[in-house]
């Protein structure tokens, strides 16, 4: 249970929206961590040291894409390809990486 922001009544830690004031709801301490679990600085310094051979990508959960970039480690085009996006992750601000991260669905979603 938590407490509504507006008018101070109880409410399910999953609640959007509060039933009595209609409020809107910050998002509770264990919505942010399913959302939040994925650090940009990791993802960032992973693909910058280990994205040839697609670390970053299991990290992010595009595990899909991991195996494709073990497989053609040999080429360098995958640690080409890491190089970039690894300056993107720590280019990116915290909430556009959590949110994105957060839509990633399925093993070849592309984080960009």
């Amino acid at each position: 249970m938590m407490f509504c922001h507006g008018c101070a009544k109880p409410l399910h830690v999953s609640a959007v929206t509060c039933p009595s004031c209609g409020a809107p709801q910050r998002k509770s301490a264990a919505s942010t961590v399913d959302e939040s679990e994925k650090n940009k600085v990791i993802a960032g310094v992973l693909a910058l040291l280990l994205g040839g051979f697609g670390i970053h990508k299991f990290y992010t959960g595009a595990w899909g894409w991991g195996i494709v970039y073990i497989v053609l480690c040999w080429t360098y085009v995958p640690a080409l390809v890491a190089l970039v996006e690894g300056i993107r992750y720590l280019v990116l601000s915290k909430e556009d990486f959590s949110r994105k991260a957060a839509a990633m669905n399925g093993p070849f979603a592309w984080l960009w």
